[in-house]
């Protein structure tokens, strides 16, 4: 009979016992899949939402004079190379063009009301409202995109010009109806700004297809940021393609500071599990002192002891770890981006089932091999003292 054979049939006769070594295993296992696949799914929800809050992406025309968008100057149109709305189909030709979210084009303009001088912007009201996010507009409804006739006001504007939401402004000789105000945000291109739909603008300055700028938020998480400008830069002539390094910085930042939160819950839960392991297969060897006792002194040697043993803690280990990436991985799948509430979806990993066994394996065998080799090593005479 080989040695495998009488590992196989002890495991049958311990059934309990092996149910019980399995189950630690799986449930060490299954752990740490489901806190590792949500947790990089977490990461990936984070830095998607983070590419989405803002623009990381600037595309001005590369006149070698610095147009300000921020500051913001704004400079005679004639004084000013401008842009062409046929970019933007361009823009979404670039091998990486999944990553693009949003593309904002812009035109800027400006006007005379009251007597003041008003900044206009021209702008795609859907991109521009997925753009940012985070403004908090007085008098328009959440989701709510302003018609051609309707303009948003920052907050500066409304306040200086005594306006409040609907309104009636007139720009250029042509009515509009207030339908937002935007809360204070703090940034000039924003608060003292007039925002109206593109074309219209277009028109009323007599610039069709002209656009100042554009302004684009990219997912940076799975293709670098620097890899899209490039491209970016690649297929726009006469244009300056700039990523906004401050706002790279911060999500990068954030996303870096997430990553090592989840490694080190990871790497704390592997240490847990590793114990647990570790301490069933401890009680497990030394409980069959007895058994190893009858083996010895009917001639087995140490080796065929630690080669039963092992067998055993191999064979455990291995139906744990695949039992365990079935069970956390199918959890992750199913249940993993409800109960984060990510908006990513969690795939099967199958290069996880390798590094599974691998681990629970290699934790398995490291667990049994001093036990085993201690009880290998008594004296065949002591050990039947047990019995």
């Amino acid at each position: 009979m080989r040695l495998t054979d009488i590992a196989i049939q002890n495991l049958r006769r311990r059934k309990m016992r092996s149910a019980l070594l399995v189950l630690s295993v799986i449930i060490g296992v299954a752990s740490i899949i489901f806190l590792y696949t949500t947790t990089q799914a977490m990461k990936e929800d984070v830095a998607n939402k983070l590419d989405q809050f803002g623009s990381n992406i600037l595309i001005l025309p590369d006149t070698g004079q610095a147009l300000t968008f921020g500051g913001i100057t704004v400079e005679a149109p004639t004084q000013v190379k401008e842009l062409d709305m046929s970019l933007i189909p361009l823009m979404k030709t670039i091998k990486n063009k999944e990553t693009l979210a949003t593309i904002a084009p812009k035109l800027l303009d400006d006007t005379t009301i009251k007597g003041q001088s008003i900044l206009l912007l021209g702008v795609d009201f859907p991109q521009e409202l997925h753009l940012k996010k985070w403004w908090k507009l007085d008098g328009l409804a959440k989701k709510q995109i302003p018609a051609a006739n309707e303009v948003i006001l920052g907050s500066d504007v409304a306040h200086s010009l005594g306006l409040s939401p609907n309104q009636t402004i007139t720009i250029k000789g042509q009515d509009f109806k207030v339908a937002g105000i935007i809360q204070p945000t703090g940034s000039a291109e924003n608060d003292q700004a007039v925002f109206m739909d593109l074309t219209v603008l277009q028109k009323l300055s007599n610039r069709p297809n002209a656009i100042s700028l554009v302004e684009a938020a990219a997912f940076c998480y799975s293709c670098p940021i620097d890899a899209v400008v490039k491209q970016l830069t690649a297929i726009l002539p006469g244009t300056k393609v700039t990523a906004l390094r401050s706002t790279l910085e911060s999500r990068n930042d954030t996303v870096s500071k997430f990553n090592l939160f989840a490694q080190s819950v990871s790497l704390i839960l592997f240490l847990a599990s590793s114990l647990v392991i570790t301490l069933t297969m401890k009680s497990s060897v030394e409980e069959r002192t007895q058994e190893v006792g009858i083996l010895r002194a009917i001639g087995f040697r140490k080796r065929h002891i630690l080669q039963i043993v092992l067998s055993e803690a191999g064979i455990l280990s291995v139906l744990g770890g695949l039992l365990g990436y079935l069970l956390g991985m199918g959890a992750a799948v199913n249940f993993g981006s409800v109960l984060i509430k990510a908006q990513v979806q969690i795939p099967w990993q199958t290069n996880l089932l390798v590094i599974s066994l691998c681990g629970s394996l290699l934790i398995g065998l490291i667990a049994s091999f001093y036990p085993a080799w201690k009880a290998a090593s008594l004296d065949p005479t002591v050990s039947l003292r047990y019995m």
